[in-house]
C-alpha cells in the first residue's frame, strides 16, 4: 500500500472515483491571527495491491507542529470489497481516492506544520505547510472634497 497523492487543498470531493481538487497544493496558510482555522482539506489517493483488498485499513492522520508535539488527529477507516479483484488487470492496483475535510482543525499560532498519514500504524506520507499572519490590508486614501463651487 502507497500513497501516490497528498494534497493540502481548499477543498475536494470524489464524484465517478475521481478527486475533483480545488485550490491543490497549498503550503502556506496566513491568517490575521492564532489560533485560527485552518479552512482546508486533504485530498489522498492511495494505491493498495491485491492482497491488500477485501480487509479493513485504518488511517490517522495527526497535525504535528515544528516541534513533532501533536495538536490534532483525524481516525478513518477504509475497506475495498473484494469483488473489486474481478476487474483488476494483472498487477494492476486498487485505487482509492479520500476526501479528508480539515476544516475544524486549528493552528494554533505562527509556524511550520506537517500533517502525517498513518495508514495501519505505518508512516505513509506528510504534508508539510508553514502558517503566518497576514499583513493588515492599508486603510484606503482619504476621501477628497470637490472643489466648492462659487
Amino acid at each position: 500500500m502507497r500513497i501516490d497523492t497528498a494534497l493540502l487543498c481548499d477543498a475536494v470531493t470524489v464524484r465517478e472515483d475521481l478527486l475533483h481538487i480545488l485550490g491543490g497544493g497549498i503550503t502556506r496558510i496566513n491568517r490575521t491571527q492564532f489560533p485560527a482555522p485552518l479552512a482546508a482539506a486533504l485530498a489522498l489517493r492511495v494505491l493498495l495491491h491485491r492482497t491488500e483488498v477485501g480487509r479493513l485499513h485504518t488511517m490517522e492522520v495527526i497535525l504535528a507542529g515544528e516541534d513533532g508535539q501533536m495538536i490534532a488527529k483525524v481516525d478513518a477507516q477504509f475497506q475495498v470489497p473484494p469483488d473489486v479483484l474481478s476487474k483488476l488487470k494483472a498487477n494492476e492496483e486498487v485505487t482509492v481516492n479520500l476526501p479528508l475535510g480539515l476544516h475544524g482543525v486549528l493552528v494554533p499560532q505562527v509556524g511550520a506544520y506537517a500533517f502525517d498519514i498513518l495508514i495501519d500504524g505505518t508512516h505513509a506520507a506528510s504534508v508539510p505547510f508553514h502558517a503566518g499572519v497576514m499583513d493588515a490590508p492599508a486603510p484606503p486614501p482619504p476621501q477628497q472634497l470637490p472643489p466648492a463651487a462659487g
